[in-house]
C-alpha cells in the first residue's frame, strides 16, 4: 500500500501554493505531534504557511509562531483568518534576532519548537539547517528547558549535539516522514518511532535479545517489509519483542525483511503470504510464476529505476495468468501475494 498524497491540515480551506504545501507538515503529523506539545504557551520557529502552527492551536491555549519569510508570513496570516484563529500571536523576523528573542521571553513559553529550514539534498549536517541549532539551543535553552527541533530524517552529524535529546522518527502509511528531537524534560527515551495514522510506538528500551537470522524463506509462510524508519532508528530488536520473537530476520539484496510461521500483526509491518520459493534465476522464476498462474510481477529488489519496468516485461511478456506476485530476490527468489488490503 502506497501511501496517499497528503496535504496540510483543512488544506482544501486554505491559501496553500503546491510549491509550500510540499515543505510543509503533513496533516496526520502536525496533528500527532500538536498533541505530544501539547501546554499552556508554545513558540513555533519556522511557522511557514501554517500546517503545524494551526495543529499547535488547537492544543495549546496560545502559539507564537514566528516566520522569516515575508511571503510565507504574509500567506500563514491570511489562513489564520480564514480558519478565524484567535490564539496564534504571528511574529515576523529572525528567531536569533534579539527583538525576537524578546518577545518570546516576554511571552513565558512551556515549550519552543522549532521546523528547521533546510537545503534539498540527500545527507544534511547540523550546519546546513536555519536557524543555527547551536545558537537557538544556546538562546532559547535561557527561556525554557522544553526544546524540540525538527531536523531532515538522514542529518548525518546529530552526534555532535551535546545535549540530551530523544530522536523520534515519524512514519506515515509506511513511508519515513519526519525526525524530531526532543531535548532535555521533554524526552521520554533515547530513540523512538510513531507510525502514523495508527499512532503506534516503540521505543529503546536498552539492551534486549534481538531477533533470530534466517537462512532461507523456504520453511517459513509470511514475509514482512518493515516500516523504514525501525531500521534507521535502530529498534529492530524492540519490534522482534513486540513481535513475541515469532519471526526471524531476512536479509535479501541489502534490505532486511521478516520471516514468520504464523502471521503476525504490527503497524509497522506489512504482510506477505509466501506462495514459492526457488533458485534466483530467469528460468527458475519463470517457472514458478507459470505454476502460480501469474500475470504481473512486482519487482521488490533493489533495481535501477529506468530498468524496473523492462525487468517486468521480462517476465510479463511470458505470462498469460490472472495472479499479481510481488518477487524479492536475493540468495534466494521467494515469490508472494501481498495480504494488504
Amino acid at each position: 500500500m502506497r501511501a496517499p498524497k497528503q496535504g496540510i491540515i483543512y488544506q482544501e480551506k486554505l491559501i496553500a501554493p503546491k510549491a509550500y504545501v510540499r515543505f510543509s507538515t503533513p496533516a496526520d503529523a502536525a496533528k500527532y505531534r500538536a498533541e505530544r506539545l501539547k501546554c499552556n504557551v508554545i513558540a513555533e520557529i519556522g511557522a511557514g504557511i501554517g500546517g503545524q502552527t494551526i495543529a499547535l492551536a488547537e492544543t495549546c491555549k496560545k502559539v507564537i509562531a514566528v516566520e522569516s519569510n515575508a511571503e510565507l508570513f504574509e500567506i500563514l496570516k491570511k489562513n489564520l483568518e480564514i480558519l478565524n484563529i484567535k490564539n496564534v500571536e504571528i511574529v515576523l523576523g529572525d528567531a536569533l534576532s534579539a527583538p525576537v528573542i524578546d518577545k518570546i521571553k516576554k511571552a513565558k513559553p512551556d515549550i519552543v519548537f522549532c521546523d528547521t529550514e533546510r537545503p534539498e539534498k540527500g545527507m544534511r549536517s547540523v550546519d546546513d539547517l536555519k536557524p543555527d541549532m547551536w545558537k537557538l539551543i544556546e538562546e532559547y535553552s535561557k527561556i525554557t528547558d522544553k526544546i524540540a527541533i525538527e531536523v531532515p530524517p538522514f542529518t548525518n552529524d546529530l552526534n555532535r549535539l551535546k545535549e540530551s535529546y530523544e530522536k523520534e522518527f515519524i512514519s506515515s502509511f509506511g513511508e519515513l516522514n519526519r525526525l524530531t528531537l526532543y531535548f532535555n524534560k521533554l524526552k521520554k527515551c533515547e530513540r523512538s518511532v510513531v507510525s502514523l495514522p495508527s499512532k503506534a510506538r516503540l521505543e529503546h528500551r536498552g539492551e534486549i535479545k534481538k531477533a533470530e537470522l534466517a537462512e532461507t524463506a523456504s520453511i517459513f509462510s509470511y514475509l514482512y517489509t518493515i516500516d523504514p524508519a525501525i531500521p534507521i532508528a535502530e529498534l529492530m530488536s524492540e519490534l522482534a519483542s513486540e513481535l513475541k520473537y515469532k519471526a526471524q530476520i531476512i536479509e535479501q539484496n541489502k534490505k532486511v525483511y521478516l520471516v514468520s510461521k504464523e502471521k503476525l500483526e504490527s503497524s509497522f509491518i506489512v504482510a506477505y503470504k509466501i506462495l514459492d520459493v526457488t533458485e534466483n534465476k530467469f528460468e527458475s522464476i519463470l517457472a514458478s510464476l507459470k505454476k502460480l498462474d501469474a500475470k504481473s510481477v512486482v519487482i521488490r529488489y533493489s533495481i535501477p529505476p529506468l530498468e524496473y519496468w523492462n525487468e517486468r516485461k521480462r517476465y510479463e511478456s511470458k505470462l498469460s495468468g490472472k495472479k499479481k506476485i510481488h518477487l524479492f530476490a536475493n540468495n534466494e527468489a521467494i515469490l508472494c501475494e501481498s495480504l494488504a488490503y
